[in-house]
């Protein structure tokens, strides 16, 4: 019988992340508040006949890329940190980084990090840190699985 102990930093680490989650599911709600009251502003107004969109409107985009991008790394993040807190158990701590860019993300898509334009490199400030915690922990699992035992 194999014994693991998981080191309870990396339950709280997920639990962190969990957070995280909901609040980008948070700031997309109030992105949505946002952007229908703006356009109901501008229907009002006089400016626009059209319905919503919520394809046209940046408030929109950011919040729902916010979301997006955070499901699209999830897989990646969770598989590659609790295969690194099993295997290795080095710098479990790292994960904090990750989660706190999860925060981040959302405020800087929201300040102009993503528009209809794109995204700007506002964004990068989330994003390039969240690479080299995925990068670290790949490297972590390859030196224990492949060089550690060879």
């Amino acid at each position: 019988m194999v014994t693991v102990t998981v080191p309870v930093e990396a339950a709280k680490v997920t639990l962190a992340y969990a957070i995280a989650f909901l609040f980008n599911i948070g700031v997309q709600v109030v992105g949505r508040v946002r952007a229908v009251k703006a356009f109901k502003k501008l229907k009002d107004a006089g400016a626009t006949k059209e319905k919503f969109n919520r394809y046209t409107s940046d408030i929109m985009l950011a919040s729902d890329r916010s979301v997006g991008n955070f499901v699209e790394w999830q897989g990646i993040f969770l598989s590659l940190f609790w295969a690194n807190a099993l295997v290795t158990g080095k710098e479990v701590e790292l994960g904090y980084l990750y989660v706190g860019i999860r925060f981040l993300y959302p405020i800087l898509a929201q300040l102009g990090g993503i528009s209809q334009g794109g995204a700007r490199p506002l964004i990068l400030v989330a994003t390039l840190p969240g690479y080299y915690v995925l990068g670290r922990y790949m490297y972590l699992l390859y030196q224990e699985a492949y060089v550690a035992n060879a």
